[in-house]
């Protein structure tokens, strides 16, 4: 049993650590701490952190764990690993280095994290608790509900090969029944205890019938009456009514009815209709609301007239939803859309995998729901408060008042290399393929608009009659999809439209089954994927005829082609009309839609046929280079990593010396920080306001740089069993911006989490992000300022270009002309007498939209104010920082015609920007800022860096 009870008939096993009662977090910090004790990774004694801002691959000792959010949130079920005798292939295979179960719980936990984070806001927070709700639905309906139970004394279940299904006895199920308990309860402790509290005192309520007032009432059976009552059905149990089939995900009511006549009782079972929103208004302000639960309890007197309500207990069920299709279930003559219809049927009746019901539901109940459900105790979640399914409350997130307790607004931006094209889409669609063919156009999501990017790029090709093939792989789409829309009007203008619709997206079967009868009524080649394989890659093909012949652009992408997820998700989108690229998505499309079993292509990466190998080859070409001595650098981003081959290559290419970044949003199977193993690899986690999805790879390789993107994580169900597409970015501006976002990853110290050696993840608290001591004021500062003016140049220095302004600064003792003239200030902390923290900005000034600029803030305009005042100023607008100027360094040049003085200011506070100031934050150890700065070629920022470094040395 989790959670706050458990059930009367059992006995709770020891080896099953749950919480009892209301957990406080005090309690998980409690075992947090705990857990490092327990723990031992069969290493060295393990450091503390080292003087950095950045935090190392050890875990941090017990004494520091103040300082740091610490994920898992309780005990952290590793058992002890002799790893050092492990060769590389041993530990990518070990399930005892890993598990991918305990590995996304500890994803959803992170996601909790956020909830429990005081700086962000406070909608914001409930919206989070809504969505680790909402994954660990996904979790028990598709990954949990796949791990067999068997009774080993029954003789059958004996002889069963289960060693491929299960993991060898090592308490696997009850182990991991522990630690979700411990989610759930942190759960709705972070809800009931914090959230909801807040929120009452804002006036934003979830009410209870018994609160409501008499007006209320009225108007609650008013809409019981019109919207709930026409589709309610009773559901009684006795010898004439079996027990009914309780559907995934639903929210029922137990209900004991009482008949005054005969004073004798009966249950019924109501299913509460699945009316959206569920979360009720109960004003127009926004601030209460009632769930449809509620509502169906508060008029039962309609529903069982003649009868007495004596009690009601709200409960949810989830099944096992999971759809396999493969050759052993489908034959070569049955059509794959009537069977998937079928099967989505079918899963109506799948084995239920958990049980949740609120703390007051009796044992009578409790016990029948179980046996009828064949549940065992870990599946039987008791929750302390009548929220059930908490995701279906999302929307109160967002329909609340209090703009101010939400993130700032975000609008999707039009990109620019397709700003003004939708008014023109109408008489000159062409001009859409203009643009791609002058140049590659990447597009980011949910910077970018989905209106004006993908859907756009189809809507002209639908609209041009230029145009006379257009090939798509639909995924998840998303209601009333815009690309369906556009792919229908094609067809029915005269071109010839391909469709690979995968029937087999989980969850999206049943839309896009009638999304795929859309497209045949409309006349388009409808494929349903490939038996065996899921195409999961996101490519459109358009092929237009132009005075140069036939000439085909293509749109690959990270993300599915949905406007909903657009929105949310981060994700890159590729346009191109390169000739390598595009002739090999021509072949790849002729073997989803005909019989061609191509084995190569000379530019994408497709799975099953030649990723899987290139990725290998890649990372051993790395290492190679590592054993020359030469630089090696491989930065992949994903959402998982579980393929073994991989994992094995990345332990051997660490041992050669290669430098490996992995930023893995979930599941991720290498251990880092390993002596000897695994030193050269960091894993990093970010979880922030968009969910990362984007994927990514870069490849050093001697120089030669290598970048790709495309649909596939590196997990073997990706590489091994699934249609996956991943193209190069070839060119240079755009390389350099993917190149930018990545250590934008790498160095967020606000949303990043750091994977230590023990598989744990660890995140400085904000309010001990950087370790400092006191940077002592300069006596001379005042006197040192004197050398601080810029004096306009009247004289010129001789220069042909009488436009260009020129100023005269002061570098040692003489006066030198330059260009340029910049205030730079520096905000800074001492972690020790030898280390020193930088940190920059976001800049909010570039004029390149496709450019992301970290630097330090600059006095642009001293408004008459004092150039102290002016720095102070600056710092606090700019960087969200509190403290002082504490240092001065006089001009220097640090470019050809341009010089900058320095303006070290001490960081006291880091504050909250208020709405559309906010921007990304690093703090970053000067060598570290040193090393950014010379990898992105930025030579101002390199010389700065000198100059601080060189004050910094001469001060100690």
């Amino acid at each position: 049993m989790n959670g706050v009870e458990k059930l009367p008939s059992q006995e709770a096993s020891d080896d099953v650590k749950t919480l009892k009662g209301e957990v406080k977090m005090e309690l998980m910090t409690n075992k947090i701490e705990q857990g490092i004790k327990e723990l031992d990774v069969n290493g060295p004694p393990r450091p503390g952190f080292p003087a950095s801002t950045t935090m190392s691959n050890q875990a941090p000792p017990a004494d520091e764990l103040d300082d740091y959010k610490v994920c898992p949130l309780s005990k952290h079920h590793a058992p002890e690993v002799d790893w050092k005798s492990m060769s590389n292939r041993e530990l990518a295979n070990s399930k005892d280095m890993y598990t991918k179960e305990f590995s996304e719980l500890m994803f959803n936990q992170r996601v909790l994290f956020a909830a429990l984070d005081p700086k962000v806001p406070l909608l914001e927070r409930f919206k989070f608790c809504c969505i680790v709700s909402s994954n660990m639905d996904e979790v028990y309906a598709k990954r949990l509900g796949n791990i067999p139970k068997f009774d080993e004394e029954d003789e059958e279940d004996r002889n069963k090969n289960y060693k491929k299904l299960i993991r060898p006895k090592t308490g696997f199920e009850e182990e991991l029944a522990s630690a979700v308990s411990d989610t759930v309860d942190a759960l709705y402790d972070c809800l009931l205890t914090q959230l909801l509290p807040q929120m009452k005192e804002l006036g934003v309520e979830i009410l209870t019938r018994k609160k409501l007032n008499a007006q209320q009432r009225r108007n609650v059976t008013v809409y019981f009456k019109k919207k709930i009552l026409p589709i309610l059905t009773p559901l009684s149990v006795d010898q004439t009514h079996p027990f009914p089939l309780l559907q995934s995900h639903g929210i029922y009511l137990a209900v004991v009815l009482l008949n005054p006549e005969t004073d004798k009782t009966r249950r019924v079972y109501l299913r509460v209709p699945p009316v959206k929103p569920r979360a009720v208004k109960l004003d127009d302000e926004g601030l209460k609301y009632i769930p449809i639960e509620e509502i169906v309890l508060d008029n039962m007197n309609l529903v069982t007239e003649g009868m007495q309500v004596l009690k009601a207990y709200p409960f949810r069920v989830t099944r096992n939803v999971k759809l396999v299709i493969d050759d052993a279930h489908f034959g070569e003559s049955d059509n794959l859309l009537d069977f998937v219809w079928e099967e989505v049927h079918r899963r109506r009746s799948a084995p239920a995998t958990r049980l949740e019901v609120t703390k007051d539901m009796p044992a009578e109940f409790l016990d029948l729901l179980v046996k009828e459900l064949i549940l065992d105790s870990t599946d039987v979640f008791v929750l302390p408060c009548n929220l059930v399914g908490l995701a279906d409350f999302m929307s109160i997130s967002f329909s609340a008042p209090f703009a101010e307790h939400r993130d700032a607004p975000h609008t999707p931006r039009v990109p620019k290399r397709f700003e003004g094209l939708e008014e023109k889409l109408l008489m000159e669609p062409g001009k859409v393929f203009n643009q791609i063919r002058k140049q590659d156009i990447l597009v980011e999501y949910p910077k970018h608009s989905f209106k004006h990017s993908s859907a756009l790029f189809l809507r002209a090709a639908a609209r041009d009659t230029k145009v006379r093939v257009i090939k798509c792989c639909l995924y998840r789409g998303g209601d009333d999809s815009p690309l369906v829309a556009s792919l229908i009007r094609a067809a029915k203008s005269g071109k010839e439209v391909s469709v690979l619709v995968e029937l087999k997206a989980s969850f999206d079967e049943v839309q896009n089954s009638e999304y795929a009868r859309k497209l045949r009524r409309a006349g388009c080649n409808v494929s349903y994927g490939m038996l065996g394989l899921k195409a999961h890659c996101k490519l459109i093909l358009v092929v237009r005829e132009e005075e140069s012949g036939f000439r085909p652009y293509a749109n690959i992408a990270t993300g599915n082609f949905n406007p909903g997820t657009a929105k949310i998700y981060t994700d890159q989108s590729l346009f191109t009309c390169r000739e390598n690229i595009c002739s090999d998505v021509i072949d790849l499309y002729n073997a989803l839609f005909g019989y061609s079993r191509k084995r190569n292509y000379n530019s994408l990466l497709v799975a099953p046929v030649n990723m899987l190998s290139s990725f290998i080859s890649f990372i051993r070409k790395e290492a190679e280079n590592a054993r020359k001595g030469q630089k090696a650098h491989i930065i992949v981003q994903v959402n998982g990593l579980t393929e073994p081959s991989i994992v094995e290559e990345l332990y051997a290419a660490s041992q050669a010396g290669v430098k490996i970044d992995l930023i893995v949003r979930g599941i991720c199977c290498i251990r880092p920080g390993l002596p000897g193993k695994s030193e050269n690899v960091n894993v990093y986690s970010w979880i922030g306001r968009f969910l990362q999805h984007q994927r990514i790879y870069y490849f050093y390789d001697g120089g030669k740089e290598h970048m790709y993107i495309g649909s596939a994580d590196w997990r073997s169900r990706n590489l091994k069993n699934r249609v996956e597409v991943c193209t190069p970015v070839e060119d240079s501006k755009l390389f350099k911006k993917l190149y930018s976002n990545l250590q934008f990853f790498l160095k967020d110290t606000r949303n990043t989490w750091r994977m230590a050696s023990d598989g744990r993840y660890y995140m400085r608290k904000p309010e001990a992000s950087v370790k400092s001591i006191a940077i002592e004021k300069s006596s001379e500062l005042e006197d040192e300022y004197a050398t601080s003016a810029i004096v306009m140049d009247a004289e010129g220095d001789g220069s042909d270009d009488e436009d260009v302004t020129r100023y005269r600064v002061m570098i040692n003792g003489a006066q030198v002309a330059v260009t340029s003239a910049l205030h730079m200030c520096i905000p800074v902390r001492a972690i020790d007498d030898k280390n020193l923290s930088v940190l920059l900005v976001q800049s909010g000034k570039s004029t390149d939209e496709e450019k992301m600029v970290w630097s330090f803030p600059q006095v642009n305009d001293e408004s008459g104010n004092s150039l102290l005042d002016a720095v102070q100023g600056e710092c606090e607008k700019e960087a969200g920082v509190t403290g002082g100027v504490v240092d001065y360094i006089p001009w220097k040049k640090i470019g050809t015609d341009t010089a900058a003085d320095f303006h070290i200011f001490q960081v006291e506070a880091e504050e909250e920007w208020a709405g559309e100031l906010t921007r990304g934050r690093l703090w970053m150890t000067l060598p570290d800022a040193i090393n950014q700065a010379n990898e992105m070629k930025d030579e101002r920022q390199e010389k700065t860096l000198e100059a601080v470094q060189k004050w910094f040395a001469d001060l100690h």
